[in-house]
């Protein structure tokens, strides 16, 4: 599990080096990429993703989300998650509505069969989730909060170090200048 954080961290980082982002941006895309990736729709989450970003930054503000990191925050919800968390999200849906019988799971092609049906178990399946699509949007803005707020820590650090590289390089220089003088004086 480390090394799958360690992975997801670094995809985030690299992303964030190569275009210079302004603050928020981690948070609003992986807020809405968790939201993205608890609705029941495994399989287009990279198009819905990069739709909402593209739509997003061309006609209400530039620089409101990155699809990339978006993407990453939509992998709550995996195909090897997908069937105990699409169980949980009919047996959810059919609290919330009267379910016409109670349905087994046993796999993905299962699920999609369902899905596709679009009869009770759709519906069901799209209310159960809801909660969770919710309850991501203030999750993943957190931990986008918390990405950015490391990441911004880290830059700080480096230009300090950077600083400090620059600072004793110009007192060796100095140094040196007064040193060279004094020996040809002699």
């Amino acid at each position: 599990m480390r090394r799958l954080q360690l992975r997801m961290f670094g995809k985030i980082l690299r992303q964030w080096r190569r275009t210079s982002m302004s603050p928020g941006v981690i948070s609003r895309s992986m807020c809405m990429g968790m939201a993205v990736g608890f609705s029941p729709t495994v399989g287009l989450q990279a198009v819905i993703c990069f739709i909402i970003a593209v739509l997003c930054n061309r006609y209400w503000r530039p620089a409101t989300f990155d699809w990339v990191i978006a993407l990453v925050g939509s992998l709550v919800v995996n195909p090897l998650t997908m069937v105990p968390t699409y169980t949980f999200y009919y047996w959810i849906g059919c609290q919330m509505m009267s379910c016409s019988g109670l349905v087994e799971f046993q796999d993905a092609e299962h699920i999609k069969d369902l899905i596709f049906a679009l009869g009770d178990g759709t519906v069901a399946i799209l209310l159960g989730s809801l909660p969770f699509m919710i309850a991501g949007l203030p999750a993943g803005y957190f931990l986008g909060r918390v990405v950015e707020r490391v990441l911004e820590a880290r830059a700080h650090r480096r230009r300090l170090r950077l600083l400090e590289v620059a600072r004793q390089r110009r007192e060796r220089e100095l140094l040196a200048a007064q040193k060279v003088p004094s020996a040809g004086a002699d």
